[in-house]
């Protein structure tokens, strides 16, 4: 009986195993957006001590991919984890709501935004598709509560890239290089959070991408940010009737295969500012 009784344990561990790993995978994914966060804002606010993020956990089931960095950067045939859009969403409770739909019991409301998140997120995958790529898929997404009570979606969406990245083939003991840059906007609010604004943003980051392209022979637009902030009532009430609350933030990472005797990443960044702000 004891025999039994370990081996049928053995079956269980067996069995929960991949279970196990998601939950773990989960968490890591949740601190992984945070450290993400951390770095946007420290670009953002100019700071020189930018913090390095690791590359994003890999799915624990997905262990027979090939992960070769430069491999999942330029494959076009598959979605992998080097290529994603970070969008976020502010919404109420009401907003999750179908119609005549009961609210859940205030301790069950972070389980509903949690469950109603993916749906809501996968919609940004039209963005995508009308700007910067060629097919999109949900890959993460978390909600939480921000500061003014609301309830925050976040998600990760992978895509394949609509314009050509460049042959890294030819290049002899390359390495991955990268920047971040913020994308610049016009007047002293930021831009509204709204489709066309946001398909604009990400074309531009393209746009950019493209031309380092054609100076170094490749070029991924590896990660696009978009961060939406809501204005306060104050600052609505200085602004005309109708003005958007909701405002965006675009950052947009690129990465070159290089020669590291060619090129660092203090002098891609230096050539990424001068395209953003020429």
């Amino acid at each position: 009986m004891t025999g039994i009784r370990i081996l049928i344990a053995i079956v269980g561990l067996i069995v929960a195993a991949p279970f196990i790993a998601l939950n773990v995978w989960g968490i890591n994914m949740s601190l992984w957006v945070n450290e993400v966060t951390a770095q946007n804002e420290a670009v953002l606010n100019g700071e020189t001590d930018v913090p390095v993020v690791r590359e994003m956990p890999s799915n624990p089931l997905a262990w027979l991919r090939n992960r070769a960095d430069v491999r999942d950067m330029f494959d076009t045939d598959t979605l992998t984890d080097s290529r994603y859009v970070a969008i976020s969403e502010i919404v109420t409770l009401e907003d999750l709501l179908a119609a005549d739909e009961t609210p859940p019991a205030e301790a069950r409301i972070p389980l509903y935004a949690a469950a109603r998140a993916p749906a809501r997120l996968i919609r940004y995958c039209e963005d995508i598709i009308q700007s910067i790529g060629l097919s999109c898929d949900l890959h993460y997404s978390e909600a939480r509560e921000n500061r003014q009570g609301k309830i925050e979606l976040r998600g990760l969406l992978r895509f394949i890239p609509a314009s050509p990245l460049g042959d890294p083939s030819a290049i002899e003991n390359g390495t991955l290089i990268r920047t971040a840059a913020q994308l610049p906007y016009e007047g002293n609010l930021l831009p509204p959070n709204d489709a066309a604004t946001r398909r604009a943003a990400m074309t531009q980051a393209q746009d950019i991408c493209d031309q380092v392209r054609t100076r170094f022979g490749n070029c991924v637009l590896a990660n696009v940010t978009i961060d939406v902030k809501e204005l306060w009532i104050t600052d609505l009430e200085a602004l005309p009737a109708g003005t958007n609350p909701q405002r965006i933030d675009t950052l947009a990472t690129f990465v070159v295969f290089a020669a590291q005797d060619q090129m660092n990443a203090n002098d891609l960044r230096d050539i990424v500012r001068s395209l953003v702000t020429p």
